[in-house]
């Protein structure tokens, strides 16, 4: 070289041989033309390796001292001459290192800014400066990568993507937006995205954490967010009802169903709303009360159409929801006083709002007011007591509560005279419009007689057999024995749903007498755990213990090393059977069959086969009743059963079905906020709010199925399905297979329009059902 010498890099003799990623130290220098006769001082030594083809692989050892800015310009305009002149076409990466040229190149570097700047500033500078020397050059070769190595630090550089600065992305808001929804879908986290980033070439085909936390804070404020300050910890956060309702009109499905309401005779349209609570535990320490609303008409019954409007920290209490839900029963008493008006201009609507709730019977009772199930009148629609539960004989427990008797008789003393109600509901709407959930209380009911059938299984013996049908029929389910009692598994939904259609009560039980005692706790069980830890106390037992098993199996252990202990004795041994009635095993299973032709019902819409009338409901909903006090004990009757004997007949009249007003989407929707609590949440600390986190993600969701962002899964057919919907030959549906039996059982008795069962979709919901029994 001319003026100047460069450790460069030898020519390779085998295409394998040739390691452009880092400069050697010891090889021999050669000269290249130099045209201006620039001077590079001996210690820099950078090499450029450039193709003849549309590649280049370039590697320079930058200084952070100053050097001339053009040379790279120069050498380059040499090379492009000496390119000229061949006029061949390189193909394959074997010819290209065959055509290697080798320069020195420099880069004019401050060497106070070496130290100072951070390495995306550093590669973006050189990325820059290459970019616009490239850009200049008058040649048809072009960079298409460059590899930099400053101060021991690499740096690959992709020429051929535009120019990424540190204030500017190359992505759109689109394209951020896209990724952005496919991360809060899949619910993944930060850690994960990035991790993904990285696999996916380099990083530079998915757009920067920050510029998607950029468009989250944005996307965010798409419905304005409201703190609750009487929240525990303060960690409350609400959506104003009219504002959701205003956005909701945005999405094109809704607005053409809003729409397409009938006209009243006031000019409005009538806008059915279904308001909806629930409480859960996201930890130990933490709880959560959540409330909902719903469009009736919207048609589609899944977790996605349930709006949260109010999400709060704590637990389900009656003064904690008077002081959190201030603001949106405000609203909502607004709007059914009022109306609303969604949109503006000419797509302007004006429509009238029905209000109507549904909850489970611990919500529904601490908004009505009413005591909980276990109380003397414990009823939320009769004035129906504990003493007439199982009196199936009355003819019918007409809805009966209004207002009025809240106002009247919560102020009284006794428990006769206030008739349950112990404070004003919060929402001054009918009785009639408080439905009761029908998911809630088939797993209340088919828990119990699931509960029956295992009990008397352990009293015969038959526990193994009854272990065998469960796994025969797919259902997970075991039986423990611990020293004072037998434990066995919790069935969810789906569990309950295939045990009462597939299981074969025959298969382990068999007719014998049963005794209605051996349904009874021991006394002990109804002790407080205070007197419990004074019966340890005395006996200089321990008493420390967070529940009554360990406690009382303390006591047992003491009472068996000490038999003359006569107070024990009294407390801890079961009292002897009342009365002893006959089992008979066919009267078990045509109750169990009765009952799933009413819970079918329930589920089934006004033009199906399986929905009864409400007259022929209540006919057949007080001959069920009857029929399970004589099958087993009047103990057993719970208030669901009383609710679905004589109150659920008069909402099918109301409402002609139920099926739409379960709770089955809104305990989805629990188990999601749930999940995003625990995945894309603060979980509270560090001062944060991970309720307005939840609602925040909630607020993107809608965002996304406004732009048409959100991923749909693809639709498939069932097993055994054809592609015109029909069944191939030799196969049958677990539909068909349930009508044919549904209806050879019950030909005789069931009415036309109930005759034929189709099966039922699996609930997707937990039940809490605790199954134990006292030996």
């Amino acid at each position: 070289m001319l003026g100047g010498q460069c450790v460069q890099r030898k020519r390779p003799s085998e295409p394998g041989n040739s390691d452009a990623s880092s400069p050697s130290p010891k090889r021999p220098t050669t000269t290249s033309p130099n045209p201006r006769n620039v001077v590079i001082p001996p210690d820099v030594a950078p090499v450029v390796t450039y193709y003849a083809s549309r590649a280049v692989h370039f590697n320079a050892a930058l200084s952070a001292k100053s050097h001339c800015c053009n040379q790279l310009e120069v050498e380059l305009a040499a090379l492009r001459l000496k390119n000229a002149q061949l006029q061949t076409a390189v193909t394959g990466f074997e010819e290209r290192q065959k055509r290697c040229v080798e320069l020195p190149v420099l880069h004019e570097r401050r060497k106070e800014n070496a130290s100072r700047v951070g390495r995306y500033y550093r590669r973006s500078l050189v990325r820059g400066i290459l970019k616009s020397l490239n850009e200049k050059l008058p040649t048809s070769f072009q960079f298409s990568q460059a590899n930099v190595n400053i101060a021991a630090e690499r740096y690959n550089i992709d020429l051929d993507l535009p120019l990424i600065t540190t204030r500017k992305s190359v992505f759109s808001n689109e394209e951020v937006d896209r990724e952005l929804s496919a991360k809060d879908q899949g619910l993944v986290t930060d850690a994960a995205y990035l991790a993904i980033k990285n696999l996916s070439n380099g990083g530079s085909d998915m757009p920067s954490l920050n510029s998607l936390s950029v468009r989250r804070r944005i996307i965010n404020g798409a419905i304005q967010l409201h703190c609750v300050p009487s929240a525990k910890k303060e960690d409350g956060c609400r959506r104003s009802v009219p504002d959701l309702l205003q956005y909701l009109y945005l999405l094109p499905n809704i607005k053409r169903m809003i729409q397409n309401l009938p006209v009243e005779e006031n000019g409005r349209r009538k806008l059915e709303l279904r308001f909806a609570g629930d409480g859960r535990c996201n930890t130990k320490r933490t709880g959560t009360v959540m409330c909902l609303i719903s469009l009736v008409g919207e048609g589609i019954h899944n977790a996605s159409r349930e709006y949260s409007v109010n999400l709060c920290n704590g637990k389900e209490d009656r003064h904690a929801m008077e002081s959190t839900l201030a603001v949106t029963l405000a609203e909502l008493k607004s709007l059914v006083k009022e109306g609303i008006v969604l949109g503006d201009g000419e797509s302007a609507v004006a429509c009238d709002v029905s209000l109507m709730m549904c909850a489970d019977r611990k919500f529904l009772g601490l908004f009505l007011g009413i005591l909980a199930a276990s109380a003397k009148y414990f009823c939320p629609y009769c004035f129906a007591s504990k003493e007439l539960i199982a009196d199936f004989s009355i003819e019918s427990w007409p809805i009966e509560r209004s207002h009025d008797d809240a106002k009247n008789l919560h102020g009284k003393k006794t428990v006769d005279e206030r008739k349950g109600h112990d404070a004003l509901p919060l929402l001054d709407i009918p009785f009639l419009s408080y439905i009761p959930d029908t998911l809630h209380m088939f797993l209340r009911i088919m828990g119990k007689l699931v509960s029956q059938v295992t009990v008397w299984a352990i009293e015969q013996g038959r526990k193994t057999e009854l272990e065998k049908e469960m796994e025969r029929i797919g259902v997970n389910f075991s039986i423990k024995e611990e020293e004072t009692k037998f434990t066995w598994s919790n069935l969810d939904g789906n569990d309950l749903e295939r045990v009462i259609s597939k299981l074969d009560l025959h298969s382990f039980l068999k007719d014998s007498e049963v005794s209605q005692g051996s349904l009874t706790k021991a006394p002990a069980w109804q002790l407080k755990m205070a007197d419990l830890r004074a019966l340890c106390s005395a006996r200089n037992l321990s008493a420390k213990g967070r529940g009554k098993s360990k406690i009382i199996d303390r006591l047992v252990d003491h009472l068996n090393a000490n038999e003359h202990d006569a107070e024990l004795k009294r407390i801890l041994r079961k009292p002897r059977p009342s009365h002893v009635l006959p089992m008979v095993v066919s009267d078990i299973v045509q109750l169990w069959k009765d009952y799933r032709v009413l819970h079918l019902a329930l589920k089934a819409e006004v033009s199906e086969n399986n929905y009864l009338a409400p007259e022929i409901f209540a006919a057949k909903a007080r001959e069920w009743g009857c029929r399970y006090v004589r099958t087993t004990f009047e103990e057993d009757v719970t208030p669901y059963i009383h609710t679905l004997v004589y109150h659920i007949s008069e909402f099918l009249r109301m409402y002609g079905s139920l099926a739409r007003f379960n709770l089955q989407s809104v305990e989805k929707k629990n188990h999601l906020q749930t999940t995003v609590f625990h995945r894309l949440s603060g979980k509270g600390g560090n001062k944060s709010s991970y309720t307005q986190q939840c609602l925040e993600h909630e607020n993107r969701q809608l965002y996304y199925r406004l732009h048409d962002y959100l991923y749909e899964p693809r639709k498939y057919k069932k097993r055994g399905e054809t592609m015109q919907g029909e069944t191939t030959q030799g196969e049958t549906t677990q539909g068909e297979d349930d009508e044919a039996a549904v209806a050879a059982d019950h030909d005789a008795e069931v009415e036309a329009d109930a005759s034929n069962s189709a099966a039922a979709d699996p609930v997707a919901a937990d039940s809490d059902i605790v199954s134990s029994m006292e030996l």
